[in-house]
């Protein structure tokens, strides 16, 4: 299913997804960082499975943004020939 605002969407949740993360991991370093128990946990917990909500969300927008600027490049383009 593509819809014209299918990448706008994406991009724009993937952004909310990537502050609420960005969120989480701030106000865990302002409380102190304490929570982790070992430093076993802290990477495989913390940093390892928590990084894929940074990861994903990146190569989406990254993706989609490619989208969107090929789309407007090509807007462009039917402009200058239409001149």
């Amino acid at each position: 299913m593509k819809k014209s605002y299918n990448h706008i969407l994406q991009v724009a949740i993937s952004l909310g997804q990537l502050y609420g993360t960005a969120v989480y991991f701030v106000t865990s370093l302002l409380d102190g960082d304490n929570f982790a128990a070992s430093a076993y946990y802290y990477n495989a917990y913390f940093i390892f499975a928590n990084g894929w909500w940074i990861l994903i969300p990146t190569i989406i927008v990254i993706r989609s943004w490619k989208k969107i600027c090929s789309a407007c490049q090509v807007q462009e383009q039917k402009k200058a020939k239409a001149r």
